[in-house]
């Protein structure tokens, strides 16, 4: 040690040379891990949100669910919007980072759709997806009158420029190849027609609606029980009531008060249940009315989107 000590006091400039390269090589070294590193950070998170509104306040679309099968190159995504937006309406583009792919975009139950997005690239870094809202319902519309030209050209030009800055009918989402949320698949994911996967998607959700249904009526009959069943001891409580006195009449007089209150519960109860059978029967009716218009053609789906590059 005292050896290695003198001689670097011998040789000051070549110690500092190989101090030099050795923080060179360290700096070196750390750059290629960051660079080489799985988890190195594409998107910021807080481009990873997978809730999206629009600033029109027409709605928000949610991915519920995102997976990629490496094998097959293709990712799959679950879409959920608000009620006041036809998932029908929506016009998607896929911009892809690092690669290329094509976007198929399918529409099934109500306020669902499901993407498929093929040939994804297993080296791809992010993409993105753009829905533009074109339902003109949700779109404004200007009825402002100007006292003369020069006024409207400045306020129509504000608004050129405003809208050329943030489009308030359409929304972005980011997806990483390192995302939290994205879920290696565990099986192969299967493209199959949009029309044979939007009517298979239909009917999973009308058997499952049906599966309700039967769950109102079993809930109907059981709180028609309960209902006899209290009304029975609703009738011996007051045949007591008669030889009862003092505390002991009232504290049975609030019995019969709860039982009471206890079947008047039941009564809304049914009603609710009633009323959700209604719900459940017109949604029926709407899906099988899909089901028929897919059948036929009348019922159109979208083509492949190609993907743009993601800058």
């Amino acid at each position: 040690m005292k050896k290695i000590k003198q001689k670097m006091k011998e040789n000051v400039a070549a110690t500092k040379f190989w101090i030099f390269i050795g923080l060179i090589t360290l700096q070196g070294i750390l750059l290629l891990g960051t660079f080489f590193a799985h988890d190195k950070q594409i998107v910021p998170p807080s481009q990873l949100v997978t809730s999206q509104a629009f600033s029109d306040g027409s709605g928000t679309i949610e991915i519920t669910h995102q997976e990629y099968d490496a094998k097959n190159k293709i990712m799959k995504l679950d879409l959920q919007a608000t009620e006041d937006i036809s998932m029908s309406q929506l016009t998607p583009k896929l911009f892809v980072k690092n690669g290329t792919g094509s976007m198929q975009y399918i529409p099934t139950i109500d306020n669902k759709a499901e993407i498929f997005i093929k040939d994804i690239s297993n080296n791809f870094e992010a993409l993105s997806l753009s829905f533009q809202n074109n339902d003109l319902s949700n779109q404004l519309i200007d009825t402002t009158i100007y006292d003369n030209s020069q006024e409207a050209q400045i306020a129509n030009g504000a608004q050129t420029e405003s809208s050329e800055k943030h489009s308030s009918d359409l929304i972005y989402f980011f997806i990483a190849s390192n995302s939290p949320y994205l879920k290696q698949s565990k099986r192969p994911i299967k493209i199959e027609s949009q029309a044979a996967y939007a009517m298979a998607a239909i009917q999973s959700e009308i058997d499952f609606q049906n599966s309700q249904m039967k769950k109102m009526d079993i809930a109907i009959d059981d709180l028609g029980r309960k209902q006899e069943i209290t009304s029975q001891k609703i009738e011996d409580l007051q045949l007591k009531n008669q030889y009862l006195t003092g505390n002991n009449l009232n504290n049975n007089q609030s019995k019969i008060s709860n039982l009471q209150a206890d079947i008047a519960g039941y009564t809304q109860q049914i009603q609710e249940a009633e009323q959700n059978k209604k719900v459940i029967t017109q949604a029926v009716i709407k899906m099988r009315k899909q089901i028929s218009d897919i059948q036929s053609g009348k019922f159109k789906f979208t083509d492949d989107v190609k993907s743009q590059k993601l800058k």
